[in-house]
């Protein structure tokens, strides 16, 4: 069942809850009543074409409108992405190391395992801070220079320089798979370590590991099927226009 915008958000919500962090990310907090989804996006003035298009591929796998997102502004995106990457690095990864520091001070047997664990979630986290940044600092104010000159049809001193420096292309032979280490991660913890005595807070950090993988899959899908697609043809477009 695909996520109209006469339903009723809490409806949405109640239907599928992982799409609270979702909603969060376009700044719409909990507490809207019995306020329809385009009511709630006009209240918090967001894109409720940008909205739906996510929100529906979040709830549906095997939904993704890769042309109505391609008709979604660059700059629309860009902040999307840029909220994602607030919400890995200050809620997600931190609710989870915070679990296993936690797993550590109850003072198991297990705490060579335990510790084992924490260094290789600490090792993903600098990995996981190292994208981000990357594409905070280089690759982001790049696709937004390449928009900037698509919409003004001109060079200026800044685009012109940021332009040259860097190719979309490039980014897409080296954008990593960051996923992959999350996964080893999981595998071990499942595989072949005993869970220790807190076996709740044990199965709690597996299934965080679990949702932020599914998390950062979908991101990546973004990134891959629709913001550099988007921008190898702006790239285009521009060496033409010049």
């Amino acid at each position: 069942m695909h996520i109209k915008k006469s339903m009723k958000m809490a409806d949405v919500i109640q239907m599928n809850y992982m799409l609270i962090p979702v909603i969060h990310r376009f700044g719409i907090e909990l507490g809207f009543g019995d306020k329809t989804v385009d009511q709630v996006c006009k209240e918090n003035e967001v894109d409720l074409n940008f909205f739906l298009q996510l929100v529906n591929a979040y709830h549906d796998q095997d939904y993704f409108p890769k042309e109505e997102l391609q008709s979604i502004p660059v700059r629309d995106i860009v902040a999307y992405l840029k909220m994602t990457h607030a919400s890995y690095l200050n809620n997600t990864v931190t609710d989870i190391e915070q679990k296993i520091k936690s797993l550590e001070l109850e003072g198991s047997e297990d705490k060579k395992y335990i510790a084992l664990i924490r260094n290789f979630f600490e090792g993903y986290k600098s990995e996981l801070t190292e994208h981000i940044m990357r594409e905070e600092d280089v690759v982001f104010p790049y696709v937004l220079a390449v928009d900037e000159i698509i919409k003004s049809e001109k060079f200026t001193d800044k685009n012109k320089k940021v332009f040259e420096s860097f190719s979309i292309v490039e980014y897409e032979e080296e954008h990593d798979d960051i996923e992959e280490k999350l996964m080893d991660l999981r595998t071990i913890m499942i595989k072949y370590v005993a869970p220790p005595a807190n076996t709740n807070l044990y199965h709690s950090i597996i299934q965080d590991l679990f949702r932020l993988e599914e998390d950062l899959n979908y991101h990546s899908r973004i990134e891959d099927k629709v913001l550099i697609p988007k921008i190898i043809l702006m790239e285009k477009s521009i060496k033409n226009l010049f």
